[in-house]
């Protein structure tokens, strides 16, 4: 073996280290007492995958290129598992869902096997890849299959995403529990690192003696990712384990229904079941209106909407209807709307002179001052200090 210069050495040293560092962390992910296992074991595969791919330098330095068809379709399973991780958030997730998508990486090794069983043959001995393999139309091609590949499961992932988050708001009055903008930068992380390598493969390609400098630099561009992947993965909390007095069974049935009552951009669309008539969609609408307004039940600070249902003594997906169809609006902003419109009158009214913010927010109905915070500026484009601090006509006009 060719000595390596300080450079590659520290390189070497570093993803020997994140490889190191990603193993621990999978199984730590997979054991860790308080994650949900069926959630996780998919957060825990893809860190372990993505540290196997940061190994495929020493795979090739150590045992040989003409080896590496195990290795290289591990890539082809990072996409897969990111996305039925998030899937996983929503739906429980049987080997019937997960077989499908591995049909790719074994379709992926019978075609890298033969591609390199030539040229193992032709350069016997040798340690460096050659560059006549590496230039070669069918190994760019099986090369550039994998970022394809992983860009189709970017965007599949995004969706699953976008419909969890709208299935949130169509069930919770308060998501500030679950991190999803975690979750984003998980997916995001995964797509910056499939397109590094977009890039630094050309460059291998136009400069074959650097191979093993350019995918050093790739894989040490993983590294931290992974590290931040395992730290943030093992503090999320699934809905039943947030909402612990919920089954999990009856959440992955209402979040389904969830999704078929709402369209591509979270409006309602499709009815779930049997479509309710237009007057008992109005009926409906007035009694959660009475609720609301004379009740005052957006008062109950982890409010759900099997509770509301509960208390209209009618299935939930009939409420999800009535809010969509009959008021324009999901769960979340209907909830929180009257939460801050009672935050203003609080605000606003002498009487409360001497109430604090946190005090208004949690007799609207909110839990945290964050929470409080970030909700009534979405709603009013203001804090609720700063809108303390306006004239009262600022009412009418918010």
């Amino acid at each position: 073996m060719e000595a390596l210069s300080i450079s590659e050495k520290i390189l070497f040293f570093i993803c020997g280290f994140g490889v190191l560092q990603g193993l621990i962390l999978a199984c730590l992910i997979f054991f860790h007492p308080k994650c949900e296992r069926s959630v996780n074991i998919f957060l825990s595969f893809y860190i372990l995958c993505t540290s196997l791919v940061i190994s495929i330098p020493f795979y090739i330095k150590v045992i040989g290129w003409q080896n590496s068809y195990i290795i290289q379709p591990i890539p082809l399973l990072t996409g897969p598992l990111l996305y039925l991780y998030l899937r996983s958030f929503k739906e429980n997730i049987t080997w019937r869902k997960v077989l499908p998508h591995l049909l790719l990486p074994v379709l992926y090794m019978a075609f890298i096997y033969s591609n390199v069983f030539y040229y193992g043959h032709k350069y016997v001995g040798l340690k460096d890849v050659p560059a006549e393999l590496l230039q070669k139309p069918r190994t760019i091609i099986l090369q550039f299959i994998k970022p394809a590949q992983q860009i189709v499961y970017f965007f599949a992932a995004r969706k699953v995403l976008l419909s969890y988050r709208r299935s949130i708001n169509q069930l919770f009055s308060d998501t500030s529990r679950f991190d999803l903008n975690w979750a984003r930068y998980l997916l995001y992380g995964f797509l910056i690192l499939v397109l590094c390598f977009v890039v630094i493969f050309p460059l291998i390609l136009r400069f074959p003696d650097k191979f093993d400098l350019l995918l050093l630099i790739n894989m040490v561009i993983a590294t931290p990712y992974i590290y931040i992947a395992t730290y943030k993965g093992m503090q999320q909390l699934t809905v039943w384990q947030i909402q612990p007095a919920i089954n999990k069974t009856s959440v992955v049935h209402e979040m389904e229904e969830a999704k078929q009552a709402l369209g591509k951009e979270g409006q309602k669309s499709i009815p779930v079941r049997v479509g309710l008539s237009r007057d008992k969609i109005e009926g409906l609408s007035r009694r959660i209106t009475h609720l609301m307004e004379r009740e005052k039940l957006f008062q109950e600070t982890e409010l759900t909407l099997q509770q509301l249902a509960n208390k209209l003594q009618v299935p939930a997906y009939q409420v999800s209807q009535a809010l969509n169809e009959g008021m324009g609006k999901n769960f979340y902003d209907l909830v929180n709307g009257y939460r801050v419109k009672e935050a203003k009158t609080l605000l606003l009214d002498s009487k409360n002179r001497n109430y604090t913010i946190l005090s208004v927010g949690f007799e609207a109905g909110f839990n945290s001052k964050t929470t409080f915070n970030t909700v009534f500026k979405k709603f009013t484009g203001l804090t609720p200090t700063e809108f303390k601090n306006q004239d009262k006509s600022a009412l009418a006009l918010v």
